[in-house]
This record gives C-alpha cells, sequence and structure tokens, in this order.
C-alpha cells in the first residue's frame, strides 16, 4: 500500500463485503507522507506530512476526490502530522520533518475551521515556549481526544496536557 488513503480504501471495501477477495478498487495520486487520516461519513481528513492537512471526498471509493488542502487554507500551518476532527472542527499537530527548529517557540497545534472542505480556514493555534528538543518528534502526541472545550494530549516523557480550546483563536493551557 502506498497511502493511508489506499488504507482507507481498503477499509471501505472490508466493511462493505467481508466475505469477497480483497482487490484495490481505487486512489489518488497526491503528493505526501500520509501520517494519519479520520474518516466522517464521506469525508477523509488526511495529514499529510510536508504536504499538509487533505481533505478527500470518498463517497466513491474507485475515484476519491481532493476537495481541499492546506494550500487552500487561509493562515494555515503547511504541514500536518496527525488530525483530530470534532464537529466542523480539525486540530491538526504540525509536521516537523525530523528537524529541530533553532528556536523554542512552537505551535503545539492549530484549529482549522472545515466546514466548508474546499476552502479551510485556520481559526487559531496553540503555541508553546518549551524548550523544543525535549519533544520527540516521532511520537510528538501520542494521544489526543476532545472533551467539551478541551484539547487532551500526552507525549512520550512529558505527561497529560489539557488546553481550552473554547475560544478557537486563543487556546490557553489549563
Amino acid at each position: 500500500m502506498n497511502s493511508l488513503l489506499d488504507m482507507l480504501l481498503l477499509a471501505a471495501l472490508l466493511a462493505s463485503s467481508a466475505a469477497a477477495p480483497l482487490s484495490r478498487i481505487g486512489g489518488i495520486d497526491v503528493m505526501g507522507d500520509f501520517t494519519d487520516v479520520q474518516t466522517i461519513g464521506n469525508i477523509a481528513y488526511v495529514a499529510g506530512g510536508a504536504t499538509g492537512l487533505m481533505i478527500f471526498d470518498v463517497s466513491d471509493a474507485s475515484s476519491p476526490k481532493l476537495l481541499g488542502s492546506s494550500a487552500d487554507c487561509i493562515g494555515c500551518n503547511t504541514t500536518a502530522q496527525y488530525v483530530t476532527v470534532v464537529g466542523t472542527r480539525a486540530y491538526v499537530v504540525p509536521h516537523y520533518g525530523g528537524y529541530f527548529p533553532p528556536s523554542t517557540h512552537h505551535t503545539v497545534f492549530a484549529i482549522v475551521d472545515v466546514s466548508t472542505p474546499s476552502s479551510p480556514r485556520q481559526l487559531g493555534t496553540y503555541e508553546s515556549d518549551e524548550p523544543y528538543h525535549l519533544i520527540n518528534h516521532f511520537s510528538y502526541h501520542l494521544h489526543v481526544f476532545i472533551s467539551g472545550n478541551n484539547y487532551v494530549y500526552s507525549r512520550q516523557h512529558d505527561g497529560i496536557h489539557v488546553v481550552d480550546v473554547s475560544t478557537p483563536s486563543s487556546p490557553s493551557l489549563v
């Protein structure tokens, strides 16, 4: 399999006919190092590494269509390592590409309005001033979930963090 999107299409195939022999029924050629995917209905939200957040219509598994991406997003960070979607918001953890930025100030996650998949819009970011060298970029967010207005995440060797996202333009540590 070449990407998480191929895996998504395989999952759709398995769900539709568990007893049938497996075969690839569709795909789409896009650049990216897909690292995470979440589907809601017929929409797939894909973290594409340096390519960023990509949003696909997968209603026709034989011919998925790219609806929008970070490239279409006003003010979006252009990279994505992990994505969690709740309602009309995507919480996107940036992809750092295996390097450590020289500064200690960095985006922990971005909040993106995906209510119109063809034109996602960044609502805000949660920034951190903690020393970047303490963060292992391969396991940046080990677990993420949204509970009410709280974005809760854990990181390797760094415990659990709770961020209030009730005001998406200025999330704050609880």
